[in-house]
């Protein structure tokens, strides 16, 4: 069996169906948490289970992208990419613990920040792994 040749712009190291899937649920949980917080509501459990479905579906696209990373793959800003990948598996989890222990209208842009932060740094990663090294 021949070497495996590097990875191109073909076979990026995430999918891009699901790194889109991402962008909407975090917009999707963003609006969400700055509405109740306009609302002067704290989260409630639906949101606060839609927040870790969104922790999911983040730890799903970050696992893949490192693993490809692992075999091969080279994107452009290789520190920047895996600064990426590990950041934004924290983000939703601290919000989300935020949000479940202080029960205040806060707690809803808390997790609107997080969300938004992740959907950002989520295209920041389409790009960095769609240019591919001369």
């Amino acid at each position: 069996m021949a070497p495996r040749e590097q990875t191109t712009r073909a076979d990026p190291p995430v999918i891009p169906a699901l790194a889109y899937t991402l962008v909407a649920l975090s917009g999707v949980a963003g609006i969400w948490g700055l509405l109740t917080a306009v609302l002067d509501k704290p989260p409630g459990k639906a949101q606060l289970l839609f927040a870790a479905g969104v922790w999911v579906v983040t730890a799903v696209q970050s696992g893949i992208g490192l693993v490809r990373l692992a075999g091969g793959y080279r994107p452009v800003e290789m520190a920047t990419t895996v600064g990426y990948l590990l950041a934004i598996l924290v983000l939703i989890p601290l919000a989300w613990f935020w949000a479940n222990t202080e029960r205040t209208r806060w707690s809803g842009v808390v997790l609107a920040v997080a969300a938004l932060s992740v959907l950002a740094m989520t295209l920041r990663l389409v790009q960095l792994w769609t240019q591919v090294l001369a």
